[in-house]
């Protein structure tokens, strides 16, 4: 097992003048006394989240830029809910499914904070007088004992458990939280990882007329024992509360009709899960112009094999560049909606199959070139993990835009056992 240092980095401060001298355990419980009304004022809200992620293969190394999210987060009491920006409903399906490949960190918009502040297990020590952003404040640091804790982490080979410890600092004058910090220790072997920091910085927003306290940046740092290290960078805005006709909504259970305007027309597209959806790009479409979250117009041909006549939306979810072998497009797509006729319906699938087509890259259980009779070669890629709700092309940057006609077979998901309606 790891264990990791407690604590920041912080420049030495040796006090801050005027600050009055107050007991800290009386320091403590008034400040989480404040804590505990702000945690508990938290209305449902909705903010959207932007992640920069970056990598490098040692620490010496520069960072160089992976991708960047864009998600809309929501806390309905004391769950997360994730969906893509202009969606209408969240899904449960785990945060870590909707984005695929990489690192990524639930839990920031507030079940942190409340699992530091609020647990009865957490062991609380002062150290003394700080200053933040120009602030006064002063700073603690704390420890939640894996026996204690529900923070999990999660590679592809393994899920655990951890410790974390690290420090916070609260403002002199107003007692709100200015800064938590974040570090896993007792990281089990079998995770793979040596250190997993995360720093959230707060600040006030403004939510339906009134301020809330809550992460308005984070960054997470993962290093793992072979040394490669990721790094992802959070930023939170547009935050805006549930209105009273939000709900969340289980399987099995009829939407209430909304009191308001007219019944909406019955629903009489029959897609259901299994289905068959074949599609292709109604249009070219080149990457090297493309945006994360675009969207992608696409034409619906066949339906189980039967000749049909429809379109779809594609949202796109990953747009990365990759260098070696060759130069290579990594391109992540998730269906939003299909419409034959004026009839439309939302739809969760997975792609099984694309092409052919000059230029699109086979993936296979391999990476070892596969030469034809005629001594061409084939670069059989090895399959990367393709999310549940999502499709994966790779396709040779020199060939430039994906073909209008490129053909992909989806299969039809069931749907999302619960959602979150805005």
């Amino acid at each position: 097992m790891i264990r990791i240092a407690a604590g920041i980095a912080m420049s030495l401060y040796l006090g801050w003048p005027g600050l009055a001298f107050e007991d800290p355990k009386d320091l403590l419980r008034r400040f989480q006394e404040t804590m505990n009304t702000e945690l508990a004022r938290l209305p449902d809200y909705v903010c959207a989240q932007t992640v920069e992620r970056f990598t490098r293969g040692q620490a010496e190394r520069p960072w160089q830029p992976v991708d960047t999210i864009r998600l809309e987060v929501a806390m309905v009491g004391n769950q997360e809910f994730y969906g893509r920006p202009g969606k209408r409903e969240f899904g449960d399906r785990p945060l870590a499914e909707l984005v695929g490949k990489g690192t990524i960190t639930t839990g920031q918009l507030g079940l942190f904070a409340k699992h530091v502040f609020l647990s009865p297990g957490t062991q609380f020590a002062y150290r003394g007088e700080a200053e933040h952003q120009g602030r006064p404040a002063h700073e603690f640091t704390y420890d939640v004992p894996p026996s204690k804790s529900k923070y999990r982490l999660r590679t592809a080979s393994a899920e655990e458990t951890v410790g974390f410890q690290g420090s916070f600092l609260l403002d002199a004058q107003s007692l709100d939280l200015l800064l938590l910090d974040i570090q896993a220790y007792d990281i089990a072997e079998a995770l793979g990882l040596a250190e997993a920091d995360t720093t959230l910085v707060y600040g006030r927003i403004p939510v339906q007329g009134v301020d809330i306290l809550l992460p308005v940046s984070a960054t997470q740092s993962i290093v793992a024992t072979d040394g490669v290290e990721a790094l992802n960078r959070s930023s939170l805005g547009q935050c805006r509360q549930y209105k009273t006709e939000s709900t969340v909504r289980f399987a099995g259970e009829r939407a209430a009709p909304s009191p308001v305007g007219p019944p909406a027309p019955a629903e009489t597209l029959a897609v259901t899960a299994g289905n068959i959806l074949e599609l292709a790009f109604d249009t070219e479409w080149n990457p090297a112009a493309a945006r994360l979250d675009d969207s992608i117009r696409l034409r619906l041909t066949r339906l189980d094999g039967k000749a049909v006549e429809g379109t779809a939306l594609a949202r796109v979810v990953r747009l990365e560049r990759q260098d070696l072998p060759f130069t290579i497009w990594e391109v992540g797509l998730e269906l939003d909606s299909l419409q034959v006729g004026n009839e439309s319906r939302e739809v969760n699938a997975t792609m099984e199959e694309a092409g052919p087509a000059n230029g699109l890259i086979r993936q296979q259980k391999r990476m070892d070139p596969v030469f034809t009779r005629k001594r061409t070669a084939r670069m059989n890629v090895l399959v990367r993990e393709v999310q549940q709700g999502q499709g994966i092309l790779l396709w040779e940057a020199r060939r430039g835009a994906l073909p209008r006609g490129l053909k992909m077979r989806w299969r039809v998901l069931a749907a999302p056992d619960r959602t979150a309606r805005r």
